[in-house]
């Protein structure tokens, strides 16, 4: 979150410091390494933490919800503390945690995902703060596209490097390979990047943070125990959204909240969140469950698997590049909605035919690189122009929330009906967003009046 009158550096650049962005971009690549390598260690890491089938997608989503919950108070506190302060705080736990985290039994190892998962969003939210308030015009985009390229090259060579770790030293170093990149990425900012902070200081609402922590947990808790547990799970579930509830409401009536519910109430805006949510769930429960399925169904290594999750990553960045051009000639507001599909028919596919994973994912990560450009310039085009931070903060959350869930709900679903069965489900709740933002209209489109 940035002001216009944010303090700690004299005057905003107009051009690109190599000395602020090299430590930043560090920071990034050692936050993505540990969300995109984490898939193709998973099978031997539970194999030998002998972590049961209906608690391994933890290890994974736990992450994601971490950050989800933790995004909007890292950057408040980076702009109340210094966002310096705040990038080397993250990124030093960041580094004793993956240091500690193969160490330690199960339970132990949760937690420091978890803890990982809070450090990375100090280290998420603070980078992009430190860019808006260090540099300016052409220099503030070209940072900004800098760190969005470290993210999508270190989450497309993840999987690969993961499962050649995994196959070659075991798979904690798929932990200890971040340590150093975290801690050098600590020093160089220490160094190098200013300590900006806003003029304005914002709400801080520890309480109101804790209550968003404790329903997301508790609800995803519950869709996980729904097939070994159904009315447990159902129980839990209903009080974990219970809490979510009273969260929202909360929410409305704060002067300076957390997060503006009422953005909601334009349909654009919630298309642009429903349509990023179910893709991003799609699309890492499917990467999630064909890891799994891959090594522990048909005896693929770790490095195999790496190689051909490779494919949707790849995907997922040609659908990025290619979707502002499929913006400009869409007139009827097909594009968002014809990439639901496209991710639709590539979890059909390899749920029919799981010889065809690979292609399939090409479908999968297209659709989704689509998404993920698309699905936020919807966001910024329905919102109001004093709620462009929200905005941010909000497609953060939508990405990581879709992820936790996603992940979550599909591994629910493996359970009972297995890898196909559950892709399935997946293209079948993926074709019913496509259907409903379809009738809502062209959420790309300004609301007239704005």
């Amino acid at each position: 979150m940035t002001t216009p009158c944010d303090k700690g550096v004299p005057r905003a650049s107009a051009r690109i410091s190599w000395p602020v962005m090299i430590p930043l971009l560090v920071g990034i690549l050692a936050q993505s390494l540990a969300v995109s390598m984490i898939n193709t260690a998973l099978p031997k890491l539970a194999h030998d933490l002998q972590i049961a089938p209906a608690d391994q997608s933890w290890v994974v989503n736990i992450y994601p919800l971490a950050v989800a919950a933790a995004i909007v108070p890292a950057a408040r506190w980076g702009d109340r503390s210094g966002r310096r302060r705040a990038l080397v705080a993250g990124m030093t736990v960041f580094a004793l945690l993956s240091a500690v985290a193969p160490m330690l039994p199960a339970p132990g190892l949760l937690a420091a995902r978890l803890g990982l998962g809070i450090a990375g969003a100090l280290i998420l939210a603070n980078v992009v703060s430190t860019i808006g308030a260090v540099f300016t015009g052409h220099a503030r985009t070209m940072a900004n596209g800098l760190w969005v390229a470290v993210f999508g090259a270190a989450n497309t060579i993840g999987p690969l490097v993961g499962g050649y770790l995994t196959d070659r030293w075991g798979w904690q170093w798929v932990f200890w390979i971040c340590v150093p990149i975290a801690a050098i990425g600590a020093l160089l900012t220490r160094v190098a990047v200013p300590n900006t902070r806003a003029q304005v200081m914002p709400a801080w609402h520890p309480g109101w943070v804790m209550v968003a922590a404790l329903g997301l947990g508790v609800t995803v808790y519950g869709v996980q125990r729904l097939p070994f547990a159904p009315a447990v799970g159902a129980a839990v579930g209903l009080a974990g959204a219970g809490v979510l509830t009273v969260f929202l409401w909360a929410q409305r009536r704060l002067r300076d909240p957390l997060l503006r519910v009422d953005l909601f109430g334009d349909r654009g805006f919630s298309a642009g969140v429903a349509t990023i949510v179910v893709s991003a769930g799609a699309t890492l429960g499917a990467i999630y469950l064909t890891s799994l399925h891959l090594q522990n169904d048909r005896g693929w290594s770790a490095s195999a698997t790496g190689l051909v999750l490779l494919w949707q990553a790849i995907a997922t960045m040609a659908g990025g590049i290619v979707a502002p051009a499929l913006a400009r000639i869409d007139r009827r507001g097909l594009v968002l909605p014809a990439a639901l599909l496209l991710q639709a028919s590539g979890l059909a596919w390899a749920a029919r035919d799981p010889a065809a994973i690979g292609p399939a994912l090409l479908l999968i990560g297209a659709g989704f690189g689509v998404i993920g450009t698309l699905g936020t310039t919807a966001l910024f085009v329905a919102a109001p122009v004093d709620a462009v931070s929200q905005v941010g903060v909000v497609q953060e959350v939508a990405f990581a929330l879709g992820s936790g869930f996603g992940i979550a709900v599909l591994a629910a679903l493996a359970a009972p009906s297995g890898y196909s069965g559950s892709l399935v489900a997946a293209a079948v709740g993926v074709t019913l967003t496509a259907a409903a933002v379809a009738w809502i209209g062209n959420p790309l489109a300004p609301a007239s009046g704005t």
